[in-house]
């Protein structure tokens, strides 16, 4: 299985700063039945990532630099899409062609709230002139663009871009990571039939989350409406679009006791419990491309 969004990057930093390699130990022992993942490095609010994270001086290059160095030193026989969710504290294009250089491949221009760049499903407003810049720069270097976490005016400005680019010859990675159907679940963070289609119209991938809030308003039944989300995906688009993602907060809650939720899969599982959940209506070929060969074959 494969991982679409796995925030391993924060969580290999915050270990760095509170000197606790120990607990890295104990997710690469989790982790050990997954062939891999998006491995990212989120930003909130400055508020947030104080309140939440403990961290107050946002350095986006050293933050990268330190948890991808330590990826390659406890997680060297995985598969790995490094990837940055909030992009508010990139400075400018030149900074992301320097993230570029350290291995960034994949960024989420924005998490919930604005930023310079375009906003995130708290907020209204769509791409700015400089997140157009800003996209234009990622896709000339290769980077994919993670349409998660967008609300509608920056998702459809963001397509309307892509769709432009695309016509001029370039080469588009585009998915969701972590989101769900909408017409499923009314959260704001999932993605109506429309939007699923637009993605498919530019060959992208949309990664269903294993996160209650996002499979079912009651969070109840929770496994079996994941699969729903799955079937709806795949009536709509087809079988090679569909990944898998956890965005497991565990972390959250064991180093700062913040509880995010709950997750209906946990790393050291999911493989078996989704396999034989899918095995009821697919066969061993399209559980493949489920869980890791779609994503695989797209970026890795």
């Amino acid at each position: 299985m494969i991982d679409t969004h796995y925030d391993l990057l924060t969580i290999l930093y915050c270990c760095y700063k509170d000197n606790n390699l120990s607990y890295i130990k104990k997710i690469k022992e989790e982790t050990k039945d997954i062939k891999g993942f998006i491995a990212n490095l989120y930003f909130m609010s400055r508020e947030e990532m104080k309140e939440e994270l403990h961290l107050e001086d946002i350095n986006v290059y050293e933050m990268f630099k330190i948890s991808t160095e330590l990826f390659k030193k406890y997680f060297p026989d995985k598969k790995v899409i490094y990837s940055i969710e909030g992009c508010d504290y990139i400075k400018d294009e030149n900074e992301l062609e320097k993230l570029y250089d350290l291995g960034l491949r994949n960024i989420l221009l924005v998490w919930n709230c604005e930023n310079k760049y375009a906003s995130g499903n708290r907020c209204e407003k769509g791409l700015t002139p400089l997140g157009k810049k800003f996209i234009e720069k990622a896709v000339s270097l290769g980077i994919s663009i993670d349409m998660s976490h967008m609300n509608k005016n920056t998702f459809w400005d963001t397509i309307k871009l892509l769709k432009e680019l695309k016509n001029k010859g370039k080469n588009i990675k585009v998915l969701a990571s972590h989101s769900n159907c909408y017409n499923l679940c009314k959260n704001i963070r999932n993605l109506d039939d429309n939007q699923i289609l637009a993605i498919k119209e530019l060959d992208g991938i949309v990664g269903l989350v294993s996160y209650g809030p996002f499979i079912n308003e009651e969070e109840k039944d929770l496994e079996n409406n994941y699969l729903l989300h799955i079937k709806h995906i795949e009536k709509l688009i087809g079988i090679n679009n569909i990944a898998i993602a956890t965005d497991n907060m565990d972390f959250a809650t064991d180093l700062y006791g913040i509880d995010e939720g709950i997750s209906v899969y946990r790393h050291k599982d999911i493989k078996d419990k989704l396999t034989k959940l899918l095995s009821n209506y697919y066969n061993e070929e399209e559980i493949e491309k489920i869980l890791f060969k779609n994503i695989e074959n797209y970026l890795m």
